[in-house]
C-alpha cells in the first residue's frame, strides 16, 4: 500500500467491484455523453465485470483513497502471449511463455489531478506487472492522460486497429 501526501493507495479486492464501477461510469461520462439509465446500466454491468475479474485474477486494480473517499484508480489486464522479436534478446531462454498488460481505467477526481495521483497508480500498476513478468504495457488514452505516458515512457504504436463487434443483426461477412 502506497501513500502520497496523505493520500492512500491499495489493491482492489472482489468486494470493491461498486467503487470501481462508480469510477469507470464516471470517468465515462466526462468524455462522453451518456443518459442517465444508460450510466446506470453501464454501471452495473461494470461492477458484475469487475467482480469476476478481480475473482478470476486477470485483472489487478488500485484504489487511491482521501480518508475514506475514493478518489482513484488503475487497473492492469494481464493476457498470455507469444514471444516477441524485440524482446526475445531480454530475457533468458525459457518455455517461451510472456504475458501482455494492458493499463485500464485510470481515473482520478478532477480536484485531485495535477497532485501525482495517477502517477503513484502507475507505480502501483508498474510493479504488479514486473511481478507477473509482463515484457509489454499497452494503453489508450485521453488527451488528458498523454503527456503523463508520455512520461512514463509509453511511445505511439501506429500499427495496431481495433475491431469493434456489431450488433448479430447487423454482421455481414460477405
Amino acid at each position: 500500500m502506497a501513500t502520497l501526501a496523505g493520500i492512500r493507495i491499495r489493491r482492489a479486492e472482489p468486494h470493491d467491484a461498486s467503487i470501481l464501477a462508480e469510477m469507470r461510469a464516471r470517468s465515462h461520462s466526462e468524455r462522453n455523453p451518456v443518459a442517465p439509465a444508460e450510466l446506470d446500466r453501464f454501471r452495473v454491468t461494470c461492477e458484475r465485470a469487475f467482480f469476476r475479474a478481480l475473482s478470476e485474477s486477470w485483472l489487478r486494480a488500485w484504489l487511491a483513497y482521501d480518508g475514506e473517499r475514493p478518489i482513484g484508480t488503475a487497473s492492469l489486464t494481464l493476457a498470455a502471449t507469444l514471444p516477441r522479436v524485440e524482446c526475445h534478446a531480454s530475457f533468458e531462454p525459457d518455455d517461451g511463455a510472456r504475458v501482455d498488460g494492458r493499463v485500464r481505467n485510470v481515473f482520478v477526481e478532477r480536484t485531485y489531478r495535477r497532485r501525482g495521483v495517477a502517477r503513484a497508480l502507475m507505480a502501483e500498476l508498474f510493479a504488479e506487472a514486473e511481478r507477473e513478468g509482463v515484457d509489454r504495457l499497452a494503453l489508450g488514452t485521453s488527451q488528458l492522460g498523454r503527456p503523463l505516458y508520455e512520461a512514463l515512457d509509453f511511445v505511439d504504436k501506429n500499427d495496431e486497429m481495433v475491431y469493434r463487434r456489431k450488433p448479430r443483426s447487423a454482421i455481414s461477412l460477405r
